[in-house]
């Protein structure tokens, strides 16, 4: 499935990174000590083809600073696409309200045999965060989703996991990342490379 941003195709190489602060420290007696502070976000880079460089150059530069949304490219660790399960029922949450800081949520809807593979992200209808599954799930009338990170709203039953290609809103909400303003190339007087996109999610 080809992926875009503002209307161009995203081109590998395509960079996505887990941002999660935390404080390491080794102790007198060489033992490792390391806390997190419970936040996270993703952060992605990537280079596009660009169709018209005068209006990307435009839009890069007036909409510098807005936040913005593209469809959540999904990928895995051996390169393939992941794909989506064939079910179109729609997956809620079935064990009452899962709390913030829960990694394990229950769902009800998903058809029997429908499988959505580790390495899928997902969301929650009822914020923005986008997470990612770390178990393979498949349908089989009683199903638990793994999630990295946990959760950071509380979802009730009947929320809608969105985890469906072209279904699903599965929106990543960003921010571009500043380093972008030194990114620019011009040739001749044409715009010729946009440079990398370094976008990070909007908490």
């Amino acid at each position: 499935m080809a992926y875009t941003f503002k209307g161009q195709d995203i081109v590998a190489p395509f960079r996505l990174t887990s941002n999660e602060p935390v404080f390491s420290a080794d102790s007198v007696s060489l033992r490792v000590r390391r806390v997190k502070q419970g936040a996270q976000r993703w952060e992605m880079g990537f280079k596009v083809v660009m169709a018209d460089a005068t209006s990307t150059f435009a839009d890069s530069v007036s909409t510098f600073h807005e936040a913005l949304t593209l469809e959540m490219p999904q990928l895995n660790v051996r390169g393939e696409v992941v794909s989506s399960g064939t079910s179109t029922a729609t997956i809620t949450t079935s064990s009452g309200t899962e709390l913030p800081g829960d990694d394990t949520i229950a769902i009800g809807g998903l058809l029997t045999g429908t499988t959505i593979n580790a390495g899928r992200f997902i969301k929650f209808d009822n914020h923005n965060k986008i997470y990612m599954i770390t178990e393979t799930v498949t349908g089989d009338g009683s199903d638990f989703l793994k999630i990295y990170p946990s959760l950071r709203t509380g979802v009730t039953s009947g929320t809608q996991v969105m985890y469906r290609d072209g279904t699903d809103a599965i929106t990543f909400r960003a921010y571009r990342d500043v380093t972008d303003t030194q990114g620019i190339t011009y040739i001749d007087g044409i715009l010729s490379d946009l440079g990398t996109i370094n976008l990070i999610e909007a908490l």
